[in-house]
């Protein structure tokens, strides 16, 4: 590869749930690709619970590792650093593995990559990708913790377990509308900025944050797996 030849890159995308899809995080590795310069030469797209059973077979990641030894890669692009992991420790020997082989990790929304032009470690993405696995995996547990004490002041309360005819599914609907939403309110952050940022009316946030609540009476187990997989 001469020195002005385009960046060989993959584009790397994950999900937890078989009903999501990996198209916005294709789509956006893609155009960051193109809008750089970079020549895609696989796309590979993984599908990853965070059971125990599920992390110890990942062929997908396998893939990703034998391009970056065989050279046929210099950089993984990925939406964020979560998608090549559930947990800290595991995201962290993804990134350090591939920077050994050479290959640098680039995350869109830090916009940062772990190695430098000359091949060392970028000391500040070093830094922020560090924190940024260390919160994302808290806010993982933080978010399980959440849904299970719902759960449990919802029963508790008298929620019915079986599904309320047609409701379930309408709020499953209002929430695939508008997973940014679901996300920023999981986050906590104020309903205003939340409007702006996911580009609604303060009505719509407040529809969706009521269909969050564990006084919303529908199906609240079908609910919590519907916010596992909108927030992941």
């Amino acid at each position: 590869m001469t020195q002005d030849a385009p960046i060989p890159v993959a584009l790397f995308a994950r999900v937890s749930k078989e009903a999501q899809d990996f198209g916005r995080q294709l789509v956006d590795t893609q155009r960051h690709a193109d809008r750089a310069g970079r020549v895609v030469v696989a796309t590979i797209a993984e599908k990853l619970s965070g059971s125990r059973n599920s992390r110890a077979r990942r062929p997908d990641l396998d893939q990703l590792y034998d391009l970056a030894r065989a050279g046929h890669i210099k950089e993984v692009l990925v939406t964020e650093l979560s998608r090549l992991g559930r947990r800290a420790r595991e995201t962290r020997k993804v990134v350090e593995d591939l920077g050994d082989w050479g290959v640098s990790v680039f995350a869109l929304n830090i916009q940062l990559g772990y190695l430098l032009p000359d091949g060392k470690v970028n000391p500040m993405a070093r830094l922020v990708m560090t924190v940024l696995m260390e919160v994302d995996e808290m806010e993982t547990e933080r978010m399980g913790h959440r849904i299970k004490s719902g759960q449990a002041v919802a029963f508790a309360a008298g929620a019915q377990k079986g599904r309320p005819v047609g409701t379930t599914q309408n709020v499953q609907k209002l929430l695939a509308k508008y997973p940014k939403v679901v996300k920023h309110l999981q986050n906590g952050l104020p309903m205003r900025d939340i409007a702006v940022l996911a580009k609604c009316s303060s009505n719509t946030v407040l529809k969706v944050k009521a269909a969050l609540s564990p006084e919303n009476p529908i199906n609240s187990r079908a609910l919590s797996s519907q916010i596992v997989a909108l927030t992941s």
